[in-house]
């Protein structure tokens, strides 16, 4: 009879390290699968309120660029020195056209545009009846409504332009 023993595992410590792995591995998996789901989470939300952020600034730049502003039948048409900027308006994106096209998909909730206080509701076949200084905008932004307002103030050289009879 063979008298040495060989030192090993028993079946038992096998099996008890197997476990205690697979135990580790799922709690690891499960931390990695909530870590992945939260960045996204974020990164989705991220790109989302950035398209928010470059459709403001861009409202904003253009204003304050515009030497007039008129409504046109699809949203808003700016003209400065350089060009013409057009934006059209729909209730699930904004379009952009000036030597490139930005299209920003954003929820409209409602769009008010307005000149010296007074909405304009309709569009002239007089262009310069169309013209307007103030745009207000409400977004849908996950759930919540967030209203933006931009105002363009014209010099009265730009509003003489408009009603030739002012100077008399």
């Amino acid at each position: 009879m063979n008298k040495h023993r060989v030192r090993a595992f028993t079946i038992m410590e096998v099996s008890i390290a197997m476990l205690l792995a697979a135990v580790v591995i799922g709690i690891t998996y499960t931390a990695y699968s909530i870590i992945v789901r939260s960045y996204l989470s974020y990164k989705h939300k991220n790109e989302d309120m950035m398209v928010l952020f470059r459709v403001d600034e861009l409202l904003k730049k253009d204003f304050a660029r515009a030497d007039t502003i008129w409504k046109s039948d699809k949203g808003i048409k700016f003209k400065d020195s350089t060009g013409m900027v057009n934006y059209e308006v729909d209730s699930d994106y904004i379009v952009r056209t000036s030597t490139i096209i930005d299209t920003f998909k954003v929820k409209i909730v409602a769009e008010s545009l307005f000149f010296e206080n007074q909405p304009l509701t309709e569009l002239s076949a007089v262009e310069e009846l169309n013209r307007t200084d103030e745009l207000k905008l409400v977004i849908l932004f996950q759930d919540e409504q967030i209203p933006y307002h931009y105002h363009k103030t014209y010099s009265s050289a730009n509003l003489i332009q408009r009603n030739i009879n002012a100077l008399n």
